[in-house]
């Protein structure tokens, strides 16, 4: 009788565990909506097992402290993207987004002083805390429309368009009125940054990604002309969170009138001659 009882809890304990085992292996192979990227996922994605698109973070301690900057709805997180599929590492943030980390983002939480990740997003004025920056400048009018359908979409206000039961014409009047000259103030402070200073132009990055992703990685020292990265970005260069066009509801909510208009082009103006001054060619108005 206690033979068998103890086979039973033999043969009890043996399918518990197989049954954990399995549970464990499927959790593992699941994206989890992004959560969780292994090598072999993002290969089946990308569709080439010869060239290796994972992204990870690096051992404590590997990286400076480089921030991304820009003003909101300059396209950072898209940038943030571009980086780690140029480079294969993961970048950070100062606003612990746990909705990003969950769609992949997997540096987002990490500590920035770890260095861990390869830039840190920020939206804050310049700061000489960083050892380096990569500044990011988008045209007022769609950086301040894009901002502006952040802060009152009720959908991932990453990605969402606003409707026109959405739209308060006054709101938006105010929004510039106070925004277009926070956007000044917020560009001057960087392109004053005393250390290591790489501007790029979201115009430049949307007509070529892949051009100002390299310029991108050179200056974090991480060229990538020679190695297969570049395949992976040419097969992912949106991403998730490039927010689509949003040409129709411009034309039709954010439209500008003649005193928005003079207050954008003075502040566009200040910066452009500050721009100048520092050989960097002007912003553009964006189509």
């Amino acid at each position: 009788m206690n033979l068998v009882r103890f086979t039973l809890y033999i043969v009890s304990v043996l399918i518990f565990f197989t049954i954990c085992l399995n549970v464990f292996k499927y959790m593992k192979n699941q994206d989890n909506d992004g959560m969780l990227f292994n090598k072999m996922d993002r290969n089946d994605v990308y569709g080439d097992n010869s060239v290796d698109c994972s992204i990870s973070l690096s051992p404590p301690h590997t990286h400076s402290l480089i921030a991304l900057a820009s003003y909101p709805g300059s396209g950072n997180t898209w940038t943030r993207h571009l980086i780690q599929q140029a480079t294969g590492i993961y970048t950070g943030s100062e606003f612990n987004d746990h909705g990003l980390y969950n769609h992949g983002y997997l540096g987002e939480l990490e500590d920035a002083i770890l260095g861990t990740t390869l830039t840190v997003k920020t939206h804050s004025p310049m700061s000489e805390k960083f050892d380096a920056a990569i500044l990011i400048l988008r045209d007022p009018h769609k950086a301040l429309a894009a901002y502006y359908q952040f802060k009152h979409c009720s959908g991932h206000r990453h990605t969402c368009v606003l409707n026109e039961s959405s739209f308060d014409k006054r709101a938006w009047e105010k929004f510039i009125e106070k925004e277009s000259e926070c956007w000044a103030n917020h560009t001057e402070s960087w392109l004053n940054f005393p250390k290591p200073l790489l501007v790029v132009k979201f115009s430049d990055l949307k007509q070529n990604a892949m051009k100002e992703s390299q310029r991108m990685a050179d200056f974090l020292g991480l060229p990538i002309s020679n190695n297969g990265r570049l395949q992976c970005m040419e097969k992912d260069l949106d991403g998730k969170y490039k927010r689509n066009s949003t040409t129709k509801n411009e034309q039709a909510f954010f439209t500008f009138s003649h005193t928005m208009e003079e207050r954008i082009h003075l502040f566009t103006r200040f910066v452009n001659d500050l721009m100048k001054q520092q050989n960097i060619t002007e912003l553009e108005r964006e189509m």
